[in-house]
């Protein structure tokens, strides 16, 4: 297989995986299908190697509307022109901030995914709905260039997609779809978090609950998932029988203010063994 140059995904998200994806693609097995449920931000397909079969899945329509838009050429390019023409301001921002919170979408495609992408990355934390306007610091941070970087990667992040299926279903029934004894499962699902505030991030709560279905799924599936999360003690209990990788990481989104993000400890639990513990020690 040939090696390719891993590309940062042009996505703001919350609880994105961008800082873990090295690691997590040496924890990679060998597989023919590679699918992705709650795909998000897609940090990992960005960061690793192409495979024979990939999978996006999202249940965010409008993330999944962005991609399908950039595998089409003619649609990419005036995308692509209508960013470069939208200055990152906050009066704009404000603008289209208020018009996307009271319904009023634009009707035409390309001006609609302009308007999602450009909240995404102009909102703290990529957060359309509740996110503040992420200006830049007196730390040195900034998020105009960041803005920027991002539309200059959408050419690149194309091609990356033009062999992947993008999907846009429950991911109950995407991981009942594509599974098999050769499929690998990523599943990045929303955090089960006590914090209330911190659980706005997602459109909806994903509960406890949510997480028991999840795992009853996952434990009755013929195929290899490697499923992330915080280090929380309820899931810790509820995939207590799989393998367990714990590495610190940071919490939250990046901080404006100076102050340093607060050190949390990750966990990635697979139901196989990996051939690799990679760059950080703790397997249990």
């Amino acid at each position: 297989m040939t090696a390719i140059t891993a590309i940062k995904s042009p996505i703001s998200r919350f609880g994105g995986k961008y800082y873990l994806t090295s690691w997590l693609s040496e924890m990679i097995p060998s597989h023919v299908l590679y699918c992705e449920p709650f795909c998000g931000a897609g940090h990992l397909l960005f960061s690793k190697e192409p495979f024979q079969v990939e999978i996006l899945n999202d249940i965010d329509s409008h993330l999944i509307g962005f991609f399908e838009l950039l595998k089409d050429d003619t649609k990419r390019s005036k995308l692509i022109q209508a960013l470069d023409n939208m200055p990152y301001s906050r009066r704009l921002w404000q603008k289209i901030r208020s018009g996307w919170k009271q319904g009023n979408l634009p009707q035409d495609e390309i001006e609609r995914a302009a308007w999602w992408f450009y909240l995404n990355r102009t909102c703290f934390g990529g957060d359309q709905w509740r996110g503040g306007f992420a200006c830049p610091s007196v730390t040195g941070r900034n998020p105009v260039q960041s803005f920027r970087n991002a539309v200059d990667s959408l050419e690149h992040i194309a091609k990356r997609l033009r062999n992947v299926c993008i999907e846009n279903l429950d991911y109950r029934e995407c991981i009942r779809r594509y599974d098999s004894e050769s499929s690998l499962f990523f599943v990045d699902a929303p955090y089960l978090l006590d914090d209330l505030k911190s659980k706005r991030y997602y459109g909806q709560d994903f509960t406890y609950s949510d997480h028991v279905k999840l795992f009853n799924l996952l434990c009755s599936i013929k195929g290899m998932v490697m499923f992330c999360h915080y280090q929380h003690p309820e899931i810790d209990k509820l995939y207590s029988g799989w393998n367990r990788h714990t590495f610190e990481s940071f919490k939250g989104s990046h901080k404006s203010t100076g102050e340093l993000k607060p050190r949390t400890q990750e966990a990635l639990y697979t139901n196989f063994k990996p051939e690799t513990r990679g760059l950080f020690d703790a397997m249990e």
